[in-house]
């Protein structure tokens, strides 16, 4: 079944930008002079990460016209990815604790990638459940 690979596509967008998030939030809290560096970085990181989801997104739905499907068929895919969903917004706002701990220019950098990385966490999940709705209409 092609809806796996959306499925797939989701997973790989969402782990890798939670693993950015905390590799330059880490390296945030340990050399807050090095900021613009980080973030540079980090958008760079993001880049290459989302480059095989998204190709994976275009190839499930180049191959979704070769099979016939029925709605029952996309719940499970759909579910896996709605978790992941709430896994990343969990743990990403769950990461706002040392945010406490530092001067309030830093909380508001913290908060800043927080936002971001949840664009980017859920950009691709929200695109693969558009795109298994539209295979299975």
């Amino acid at each position: 079944m092609h809806l796996y690979i959306f499925v797939l596509a989701a997973v790989i967008a969402t782990l890798g930008t939670i693993r950015i998030f905390r590799s330059t939030l880490d390296n945030m809290l340990t050399e807050p002079e090095k900021l613009p560096k980080y973030m540079s970085d980090f958008f760079m990181k993001i880049a290459l990460v989302e480059v095989l989801p998204i190709a994976m997104l275009i190839l499930g739905f180049v191959f979704s016209s070769e099979e016939q499907l029925v709605m029952s068929d996309a719940y499970i895919p759909i579910a896996i990815i709605v978790i992941f969903i709430t896994f990343s917004m969990f743990y990403i706002f769950s990461q706002r604790s040392p945010a406490g701990n530092v001067e309030q220019d830093m909380k508001q950098r913290i908060q800043m990638l927080i936002f971001l990385t949840l664009a980017f966490a859920n950009a691709i999940p929200f695109m693969a459940i558009v795109f298994i709705l539209l295979s299975v209409i």
